[in-house]
């Protein structure tokens, strides 16, 4: 295993992780709590600039013709379909959840945690994940052999 390409995805989904504050003021805000933990979802999409990156690498590496492109295909569509869909999803039955619990007496209602209600991605901040992680991953593996003197 090249550990150089090993590392590009990590470092631009960390990297676009990293940056998710600046778009999003209250990103690390949980609403009604006041706690400082990080949330779902967001501008941009992490796990689509990590999937379009292994993505643009394989392509880049093995070419857009080989198994493992066509595998990196079926990863990238499984990823879009959990940020658009499912995890939409998952975020209304938390929003229904947190409707039942605040029904509850004050006293019980601090035995249940909060829920996240929004865990998906509206369809731009999968974009632009998917942007940074193909353009992301071009200029570092255009940029690598150039300054480290690396051959993959």
């Amino acid at each position: 295993m090249n550990l150089p390409l090993f590392l590009i995805p990590i470092l631009v989904g960390l990297s676009t992780q990293l940056v998710k504050p600046l778009f999003n003021k209250n990103w690390y805000t949980q609403r009604g709590r006041g706690e400082k933990l990080p949330r779902y979802g967001g501008m941009p999409s992490a796990h689509t600039a990590f999937a379009f990156s292994l993505l643009t690498m394989v392509g880049l590496v093995d070419g857009i013709n080989s198994v493992s492109f066509a595998i990196m295909v079926s990863l990238a569509i499984f990823v879009i379909d959990d940020a658009l869909r499912m995890r939409v999803f998952l975020g209304s039955h938390g929003f229904a959840l947190h409707e039942l619990v605040i029904r509850l007496p004050a006293e019980d209602q601090k035995r249940y945690p909060y829920l996240e209600t929004q865990l998906g991605h509206k369809p731009l901040e999968v974009t632009v994940g998917a942007i940074i992680g193909i353009v992301a991953t071009w200029l570092i593996m255009w940029l690598l052999p150039v300054c480290c003197n690396l051959v993959y």
